[in-house]
């Protein structure tokens, strides 16, 4: 709309600097892209993830992680990283860790009553699991891409997009810290998933460090910071080049990457920005 003064005013996406929305609908809770956090257009729409209202971009669309058995090559991905890219020991048992790919329900009612958490600038995406949650069965996705229709669709009719899984019983490296599982939010592209997992893994590594105790933990500020400094560590040296081609308007590979490092640089939260630039240094 034209204010008095015959100005016209919009609301723009912090890094995508051709994405821009009238204040009115703006503020009309439209819905965003669960990955890269732009406006759901109204004609033509997103992919609906059937997740809390929740909805993807067709430019994370092309990568996006759906279902465990996606994620589990990024996490040895990541454990490859830590040994030979940071040349951190690669405690017992990490390497295990079961990596679960849930939906924003399933994840936020493991949130209850733990003191770690993913990355946190839009929303809670990962967790690491101690002792305390084992045997706990949850649901977690069985899902697919369909490109043909973007909408996605079950893996099998049987399994009607959802299979159950079961916490196993703690690992044996620090009876006090055993890390049980390793939850990341599903419906993201591969990039921020991995950066997730780099973070959560991090969690997992102080954790089962022979030196770690409960009764003195690490301040959460420096140990976030630390977490996010790893996942900003590996978007940038820990996975290989991606395409730099757009389609259709949409967003290139490396621009969203970009996007995925740019937001844990300005991000504004005292525990996770800060941390970050404080462990950066």
């Amino acid at each position: 709309p034209m204010d008095s003064e015959g100005k016209i005013s919009f609301v723009k996406h912090p890094f995508f600097s051709t994405e821009h929305m009238c204040p009115k609908h703006s503020n009309e809770n439209r819905r965003r892209c669960t990955g890269c956090y732009r406006y759901e257009p109204i004609i033509g729409g997103f992919a609906d993830l059937g997740d809390g209202n929740r909805c993807v971009c067709m430019a994370c669309c092309r990568t996006v992680i759906v279902d465990s058995a996606g994620a589990k090559p990024l996490w040895d991905k990541v454990m490859n990283f830590f040994e030979h890219g940071l040349k951190v020991p690669i405690w017992k048992g990490m390497s295990d860790v079961p990596i679960l790919i849930v939906s924003h329900s399933a994840l936020n009612e493991q949130l209850n009553g733990t003191a770690h958490s993913g990355a946190a600038n839009v929303m809670t995406r990962g967790l690491c699991l101690s002792e305390h949650q084992c045997g706990h069965q949850f649901e977690i996705p069985s899902m697919r891409f369909n490109t043909q229709n973007s909408s996605f669709i079950p893996n099998d009719e049987e399994s009607r997009g959802h299979t159950f899984f079961q916490i196993p019983d703690a690992l044996t490296t620090h009876p006090e810290s055993s890390v049980t599982a390793i939850l990341c939010l599903s419906g993201l592209p591969l990039d921020l998933t991995a950066s997730i997992l780099a973070h959560e893994a991090t969690h997992a590594w102080i954790k089962l460090h022979p030196n770690f105790t409960i009764k003195k933990p690490i301040p959460k500020q420096v140990e976030e910071g630390c977490c996010q400094l790893v996942a900003m560590l590996f978007l940038t040296d820990g996975l290989p080049p991606t395409s730099k081609d757009s389609c259709n308007g949409e967003p290139s590979d490396d621009k969203l990457r970009q996007f995925f490092k740019f937001s844990i640089e300005t991000d504004t939260n005292e525990i996770y920005g800060e941390g970050y630039r404080k462990a950066a240094k």
